[in-house]
């Protein structure tokens, strides 16, 4: 039986396709499809094994890939323009490679072309954590590293100390693997035959997936453009009108 894959389907226009990072929930992206909903029709998923998608085995990038465009032909959509944000632009990266009739255009936000040491030394370390202390300690961290110091202010920071043994939906064993996905996938070799317009959005202030790997990214893709837009590494929430007058600007020049 093939796996169940939850999906978002919103608003009305060109088909854009959102491959959301590590969390891998469609509700990741709702800041932006409520910026773009009124222009675009908005596909969001959650991945295979996360949220109220269904998986049988073990995550794999391919296996992201394969619920993508089964959603795509269930809604009869011969090509859309695909956005994937950090582990997103992996798939987003494979698409473009191994279905390039699938894809009008890629946007890679936040992403990589193969991980380096200090990369596979940070997600080790965010493992570890995750495995020993559990999600609440493991949620702290993302927060903490992951956001602008302003944002975490507004939007996490509480008077009482932080409990890192409270109670978490993380699903501690998925995220593990999750984590092992993405350590052990790069096509990096690969990316120089990409031919579909390519869109490359760092944040200079992104301590998840420094700039420097958005940098890499443009420089082995053909064409593609980068742009620099600060927030930490989670710009669709955190930049989100600044994010989505990036993808528009970028469509409507395809257009």
């Amino acid at each position: 039986m093939a796996n169940e894959v939850f999906a978002l389907d919103q608003g009305q226009g060109r088909a854009v396709l959102l491959v959301a990072g590590l969390g891998g929930q469609a509700a990741f992206w709702q800041p932006t499809v409520a910026e773009l909903s009124g222009t675009h029709r908005v596909i969001t998923f959650d991945h295979p094994g996360v949220g109220g998608s269904t998986l049988d085995g073990t995550p794999t990038i391919p296996g992201i890939v394969e619920a993508a465009l089964r959603l795509l032909d269930q809604r009869d959509l011969e090509s859309v323009h695909v956005v994937g944000h950090s582990t997103g632009s992996l798939v987003a990266q494979s698409l473009a490679l191994d279905h390039p009739q699938r894809v009008k255009s890629i946007v890679l936000s936040s992403g990589w072309a193969q991980p380096d040491k200090r990369f596979e030394d940070f997600f080790a370390y965010r493992k570890l954590l995750l495995e020993r202390l559990g999600g609440a300690a493991y949620t702290a961290l993302t927060r903490l590293v992951a956001y602008p110091s302003e944002w975490y202010g507004e939007h996490f920071a509480v008077a009482q100390a932080l409990d890192f043994e409270a109670p978490s939906a993380v699903d501690v064993p998925m995220v593990a693997a999750r984590i092992d996905m993405l350590l052990g996938y790069s096509r990096k070799a690969e990316l120089a035959d990409i031919r579909r317009p390519t869109l490359v959005v760092g944040a200079a202030d992104d301590y998840v997936i420094p700039y420097h790997h958005a940098q890499e990214l443009a420089g082995l893709i053909p064409g593609a453009s980068l742009r620099e837009l600060s927030g930490g590494h989670f710009t669709p929430v955190t930049r989100t009108t600044g994010f989505a007058a990036l993808l528009r600007d970028f469509w409507e020049a395809q257009a």
